[in-house]
């Protein structure tokens, strides 16, 4: 099987990895594409990333840009099986919503901290400044239910808890939400607590999967009739980095581990295969960066794709990255 990961804050953005052979086969360095959330959808890559959404097929890349008041700080990027599987989200973490893409524009926005909005205007305040920016981390969705089940690292808007790293990171802070719309407002609930900084939201036969990044725990949650989530089973994955992105492989799942922020042996980025029966496989994948998303290679879109991206210019940016990567021949069918 061969998967595609997306890198962020990274010298790489996408990765092209071999899981049978255990090695990686083609790169795009970060200065030719930056990204965050990635996902195939109709035909075409989608990558989030900053204040914009990338469309990429073999002809290039369209960008959406995304609206304020705050920078957008994108991150994963999703097809939406409540709007018919037609429209894509996108976590907007800077302003603390999924905005619903319709085409190559916003169409509206679901957001647990809505009603904080509504009570500023109420008041006379400016609603744009009565929200800090990025002020729960808001990053990752799925369709659940009769709307969007999304984790956050925490459910208060006070951006002053981020000013310890540690404790912002590892008080079991984090939260799951189920966000639906009503007569044109979001309506929000809370449906399981306890995690640190949760991302990589998976549905898989029925069944919700979590990582609990900052732990290196990946958990399973399943519905309690009551319109909340219950842990059903967690398995420590690793101690050494921050565990972020999940794809579910035969035999188990193929779970992203990247350098631990903040830490000078944070180890480099590594793949775990946590089969079913527990035990864990360590894929070592080389030099330091962060994995965000796992998705399946696309052998009709991919090689066109690659193409595509070895002859675009270079992006002005800070740091080092490496050369250019051809995709080898053998895996261009």
């Amino acid at each position: 099987m061969r998967v595609l990961l997306g890198c962020v804050n990274s010298s790489v953005s996408l990765v092209g990895y071999d899981l049978a052979r255990r090695a990686p086969f083609w790169y795009c360095p970060g200065n030719v594409l930056r990204a965050c959330g990635v996902c195939a959808h109709q035909g075409a890559l989608w990558v989030a990333t900053d204040n914009v959404v990338q469309r990429l097929d073999a002809r290039g890349v369209t960008l959406l840009p995304l609206p304020g008041p705050h920078e957008n700080l994108a991150h994963s990027v999703k097809p939406l099986a409540f709007a018919g599987g037609e429209a894509l989200g996108v976590a907007d973490t800077g302003n603390s919503r999924v905005l619903v893409l319709g085409g190559m524009k916003a169409l509206f926005s679901l957001s647990p901290l809505e009603g904080w909005l509504e009570a500023a205007a109420a008041d006379g305040r400016d609603a744009a400044k009565a929200l800090p920016p990025d002020a729960i981390h808001l990053n990752d969705f799925i369709s659940w239910q009769d709307g969007l089940l999304v984790s956050a690292f925490n459910y208060q808007p006070f951006a002053n808890l981020k000013r310890n790293f540690p404790s912002w990171q590892a008080a079991g802070l984090g939260v799951l939400f189920h966000l639906r719309r009503h007569e044109g407002r979001t309506v929000a609930r809370v449906a399981a607590l306890g995690l640190d900084c949760p991302h990589s939201l998976t549905l898989w036969e029925g069944a919700v999967y979590c990582c609990s990044s900052a732990r290196g725990m990946f958990f399973r949650y399943v519905e309690d009739g009551h319109g909340n989530l219950r842990e059903d089973a967690r398995w420590p994955v690793t101690e050494s980095h921050f565990l972020r992105g999940a794809l579910r492989v035969e035999g188990g799942w193929l779970l992203g581990g990247s350098s631990q922020r903040h830490q000078e042996d944070g180890g480099g980025m590594c793949l775990f295969l946590l089969h079913d029966d527990g035990r864990v496989e360590d894929l070592p994948l080389g030099g330091p960066g962060e994995i965000y998303d796992i998705l399946p290679w696309d052998r009709a879109l991919m090689p066109g794709i690659c193409a595509m991206l070895a002859a675009r210019p270079q992006l002005d940016l800070p740091g080092d990255f490496p050369p250019r990567c051809v995709l080898p021949k053998e895996y261009a069918d």
